[in-house]
């Protein structure tokens, strides 16, 4: 075999590697509230994941500082309040009426969510 089709077969390989390794799909993000479990919201990127959660009445529901900065959760209603809450560190609630339950961080205001029970 001669030195021009051993690299045109080695430059194959290379686009085939490549090529391949775009279609994996990392199904283990650390950031991602599945591994929260179903009824918690994630703290992470100065955002509550999800911006919204659905749940039953009488759910606990469990926020998770997943960010490098200190948030609070507050209720926009004075009902809940998780004082300050580092990264790694969680607070929980449990909704027992229906209704809705918007809520921000005390440090930054522009980072808000709400909680819908049925």
């Amino acid at each position: 075999m001669n030195n021009k089709m051993f690299l045109f077969l080695g430059f194959l390989m290379v686009v085939a590697v490549v090529s391949v390794s775009g279609c994996t799909s990392n199904t283990n993000q650390s950031n991602s509230t599945s591994n929260l479990g179903p009824n918690a919201v994630a703290i992470q990127n100065f955002a509550f994941n999800p911006a919204t959660l659905t749940v039953k009445a009488g759910t606990t529901v469990k926020w998770v500082n997943q960010d490098s900065a200190t948030h609070q959760v507050v209720s926009d209603t004075g009902l809940f309040n998780s004082g300050d809450l580092s990264n790694g560190q969680s607070f929980s609630f449990t909704f027992n009426q229906t209704g809705t339950y918007p809520y921000h961080c005390m440090i930054h205001p522009s980072m808000t969510g709400s909680i819908m029970v049925q």
